[in-house]
């Protein structure tokens, strides 16, 4: 998911349905992540120690506290998050929907550099994993401070859709577990994980002849929209997204497999 990052967290035509001409090309299918023309730095995260003294993680307003205990935190999303510490520079997570581990995180700290390591655990077995470099805007000591992300690189993820349809549309990406089935009406319908209901939304509307928008709300609040659009001869499909919080845009380049 588009969006798990430190912490998660988490992250998607007319001419293009069924019903339209067969030689057009469509949305269904299987897409992998191309990672070399995607945009998918830029994003900022912070982590402060709350009043209570508790840890508080806020990334474009996807936000949860923690302690550094092991202890299992609620994120936004109904995930659960847990985190401790290995040493002053190194720490250890675990991301969780409906009691499974769908990721977990090796986080490193040298002076003002962070890099997290993601790993997304396959349902079939396996694990699909990625590095994640972060540099210090401001703030500290240790892992303390606001951050950028500079660079991500490793194993390229997957997005799965099928259509039903004029109106029908699944979405999947396999390899965080997470899913959604809904119409195009402008609904919101319930995001699963590890095959529970989240506290995740997403509501899909055809956005001109060959693209999708896509909104994503965290307990009833919009939080992100996606376009989805699709090439004209059907071979790509590029995810523009913007979170509702702050003006943090991406780009995910997805191939047809």
């Amino acid at each position: 998911m588009k969006r798990l990052c430190v912490g998660v967290v988490l992250v998607l035509a007319v001419a293009c349905l069924p019903g339209t001409a067969a030689a057009q090309p469509s949305f269904a299918g299987s897409w992998k992540l191309n990672l070399a023309k995607s945009q998918l730095t830029g994003q900022t995260l912070s982590l402060d120690k709350a009043a209570s003294g508790l840890f508080h993680f806020d990334t474009q307003g996807f936000a949860y506290d923690f302690d550094l205990s092991g202890k299992e935190f609620p994120a936004p999303d109904g995930s659960t998050v847990s985190f401790r510490e290995v040493n002053p520079t190194s720490w250890e997570g675990t991301i969780k929907m409906n009691g499974k581990v769908i990721a977990t995180y090796g986080l490193s700290l040298k002076g003002d550099a962070l890099t997290a390591v993601m790993k997304a655990q396959k349902p079939e077995g396996g694990s699909v994993e990625q590095t994640a470099l972060w540099s210090r805007v401001s703030g500290g000591p240790g892992f303390l401070g606001k951050w950028k992300s500079t660079e991500v690189k490793g194993a390229p993820t997957t997005l799965e859709i099928a259509l039903e349809g004029a109106n029908g549309i699944t979405l999947k990406y396999p390899e965080f577990q997470v899913a959604c089935k809904a119409s195009f009406d402008g609904k919101d319908y319930p995001v699963t994980g590890a095959g529970a209901n989240l506290k995740q939304t997403l509501a899909f509307e055809k956005s001109g002849a060959n693209a999708i928008k896509m909104t994503t709300k965290l307990n009833g609040k919009p939080f992100y929209v996606d376009v989805l659009t699709l090439s004209a001869d059907g071979k790509t499909l590029t995810d523009e997204g913007n979170p509702v919080a702050v003006k943090e845009p991406m780009k995910a380049v997805y191939e047809r497999q």
